[in-house]
């Protein structure tokens, strides 16, 4: 009989090709480490993203009625509504309308303020205040008042002062203070 003797490899190879093993790794685990933290990191800003989507497509959807709602209303009240309370303040519009009103009633404007414009949250309405100087008969006045409120666009008197003044060629003539507010649509 024939013996054959198998060569046991030593404990040195097995050794080193654990070594190896090892190295490797540890290789392969610092070398995606840093790829699975900007895994995690994309993942979690994806469902911060996923959120705003969701909020974003609810207020869509919210702006979408309400354009059905107003679509529902005729074309000439939907003017009406951007004519009375326009999207902004748009004060020489505003300055012209008043001068116009004024001018139409026989009423010498002396000076005319703005406050500074309210701030609002979006979707709401925002405010200013104007004072206006005048100088007129009281019927001037009057007439002038029925103009602001027939004007188109929404204008609140608030207050008014009145001051007598001269008298010119029979006719008395009386200075006012008219404090008024304006509206305007907020940032949208």
């Amino acid at each position: 009989m024939e013996t054959t003797y198998l060569q046991k490899p030593s404990n040195k190879y097995y050794l080193i090709s654990f070594l190896l093993f090892l190295v490797t790794l540890l290789g392969v685990f610092f070398y995606l480490r840093p790829l699975w933290d900007e895994v995690n990191s994309l993942s979690m800003g994806r469902d911060d993203i996923m959120e705003q989507k969701t909020a974003l497509q609810d207020k869509l959807v919210n702006l979408q009625q309400l354009q059905q709602n107003l679509n529902l209303s005729s074309e000439v009240s939907r003017e009406t509504s951007l004519t009375a309370i326009p999207e902004k303040l748009e004060e020489d519009k505003l300055i012209t309308d008043i001068v116009k009103v004024a001018r139409d009633n026989d009423v010498s404007m002396n000076g005319i303020n703005f406050g500074i414009p309210v701030s609002s949250a979006a979707g709401e309405i925002a405010k200013t205040t104007i004072n206006i100087n005048l100088t007129g008969t009281e019927s001037a006045l009057t007439g002038f008042l029925r103009g602001i409120e027939a004007n188109a666009r929404k204008i609140v008197v608030n207050s008014i002062t009145v001051q007598m003044a001269a008298s010119e060629a029979d006719v008395q003539l009386v200075n006012f203070n008219v404090n008024m507010e304006t509206y305007y649509q907020g940032e949208i």
